[in-house]
């Protein structure tokens, strides 16, 4: 029956249908060692024939037996990578839908699915617009809408990159279209300004949903602010850190220039740079320590660090600088602003890397952040991925799935507070050592009330032994997490099913009420965070 689905959809215009072989080729590779890989996929180069295939799969020959997995680039490494929650799907990959506009006036840009960071910041570029793209640590190739239909989020003034979004079109499982009611009034101007319109909004079904396909999206993109500052924060212990916490909280509440801090341990950060990598570490686990602390005193890396973003007006900006310094007496606090970054990058340059490699590898992860700051694509932040391979570095095309690289991402909320995080700090580590895994920990702030906590499990997809560790530890983590009060904002494909609900809970109810109007013949990603035991 799937075959002569893919027959037919091949007949519309803007389809291209792949062959099963080209289909494991292109789309069945992942990061987190997964077997789920669909066997057809269609690739769509024209954003109307959406609609005629999700009315093809409704027509009574083909109901209740065809159904789509939308992807916008295929890169969601960590979570499933291209790959389905349900193989028997479809992959729909809207990778070519790039269309771009630029509006200036209003500060937005209307973007298809397949539009990436590079895509985005060419554009703003090209227009010489004064605008910052939300970047993502995915890298240049990373999609905006992918990244913002999975809850990501990034350091620019606009932190959370679904909330950015003003505007989602597209269509629904049953056929019906969505979009703005502003522009249904004919106000399209507001529309770009004013997400949450007047009456009900279908903009939070979209969300992790799978109830509808979106093509096309408006994006409000910050304005460059006069004045930007990267902030280093340095605690030199743990307890240090912990107990900083209750007031970093009540910062991020006061202080609303500061849009986001992530701190990460010292083996997060070595995992991070360049050359400061985990594949040469023994595995036995009292000389990993020994070799991980040399390289950790070697790089002159603090117990925790964290980098932070502080955007608006001068007099402002130097004032938040002043109060953080002031105000986090366990932590030191350093600021840089763009134009002392490049001064040091400069001067770094000239200096022979035999005497001074450690300062330099400091100074250009200044600069990668700076990249981040100032909305500027960068691919240095995949090199996590890359961390326990002794032979492959990310480069600017890097693909850690094409490249055989093995990463999880376990992905928690926190409470932010002292206790929860000097918890949190315990059980992870405890937890991931038991499995046999680093524990590479880090928590960002999302607002001044919780955190998430991101970790990576980096393991040998060539050895089964490798895979089935990491899977196991990956549930284990998920289990305890849920168990403490630290649900995963994000999670893989693999591991729908461990957010589960009773079959009479109003939230599943409340789903499968929505799913029977608007997806009756579940076209649209099944097993997407259904909450479905």
């Amino acid at each position: 029956m799937r075959q002569t689905f893919i027959t037919h959809a091949a007949s519309i215009q803007g389809v291209i249908a792949l062959t099963s072989d080209q289909t494991l080729v292109e789309y069945g590779a992942d990061t987190g060692a997964a077997n789920r890989a669909a066997h057809y996929a269609l690739k769509i180069t024209d954003a109307n024939a959406i609609v005629s295939l999700i009315k093809l799969a409704n027509c009574p020959l083909y109901q209740n037996q065809i159904s789509f997995w939308p992807i916008s680039g295929g890169r969601n490494f960590g979570y499933g990578t291209a790959q389905p929650v349900d193989a028997r799907s479809i992959i729909l990959d809207l990778s070519a839908l790039k269309k771009i506009t630029l509006d200036l006036r209003t500060q937005t840009a209307c973007i298809e699915p397949g539009v990436t960071q590079s895509d985005l910041a060419n554009a703003v570029a090209s227009a010489k617009a004064n605008l910052l793209v939300p970047v993502t640590g995915a890298g240049p190739h990373g999609t905006i809408l992918g990244n913002a239909l999975d809850g990501g989020y990034g350091l620019t003034p606009f932190m959370d990159h679904f909330n950015a979004v003003s505007v989602w079109e597209g269509v629904w499982g049953n056929g019906t279209s969505f979009g703005h009611v502003y522009n249904d009034m004919r106000c399209e101007a507001m529309a770009k300004g004013w997400a949450a319109g007047t009456g009900p909004s279908p903009a939070s079904l979209l969300r992790q949903g799978n109830f509808g396909i979106v093509t096309r999206a408006t994006v409000q993109l910050a304005r460059a602010p006069e004045s930007t500052r990267l902030v280093v924060f340095v605690w030199h212990s743990d307890a240090e850190f912990e107990e900083s916490q209750d007031a970093l909280s009540r910062l991020i509440e006061e202080l609303p220039n500061l849009t986001g801090v992530i701190m990460m341990n010292a083996r997060r950060m070595l995992a991070t740079k360049k050359r400061g990598t985990l594949a040469h570490a023994p595995s036995l686990a009292d000389d990993r320590d020994v070799y991980l602390n040399r390289e950790i005193e070697q790089q002159r890396i603090a117990p925790w660090s964290g980098l932070g973003t502080v955007f608006g007006a001068r007099s402002v900006v130097s004032s938040v600088i002043k109060d953080l310094k002031r105000r986090l007496p366990l932590c030191q606090v350093l600021s840089f602003s763009p134009e002392r970054i490049d001064t040091l990058k400069t001067i770094a340059s000239l200096i022979p890397t035999r005497y001074f490699s450690v300062i330099q590898q400091q100074i250009e992860s200044l600069g990668d952040a700076l990249s981040m700051l100032e909305g500027r694509p960068n691919s240095n932040f995949l090199q996590l991925a890359y961390a326990i391979n002794k032979v492959t570095v990310a480069g600017a095309d890097a693909n850690p799935a094409k490249d055989g690289q093995g990463i999880l991402w376990y992905a928690p909320l926190v409470p932010f507070n002292i206790r929860d995080v000097r918890q949190f700090r315990k059980i992870m580590s405890i937890s991931l050592l038991a499995h046999g895994f680093d524990p590479l920990l880090a928590l960002t702030t999302r607002s001044s009330r919780v955190l998430s906590a991101p970790i990576p499990i980096l393991f040998d997809k060539s050895d089964p032994a490798d895979v089935l560790r990491a899977k196991e530890c990956y549930r284990y983590l998920v289990d305890i997490g849920l168990r403490f009060g630290w649900p995963p904002y994000r999670i893989g494909i693999e591991y729908m099913d461990q957010l589960g609900l009773p079959a009479g809970c109003p939230t599943v109810k409340t789903h499968q009420s929505l799913k029977s109007v608007l997806d009756p013949h579940d076209v649209v990603a099944p097993g997407r965070y259904t909450f479905t035991k």
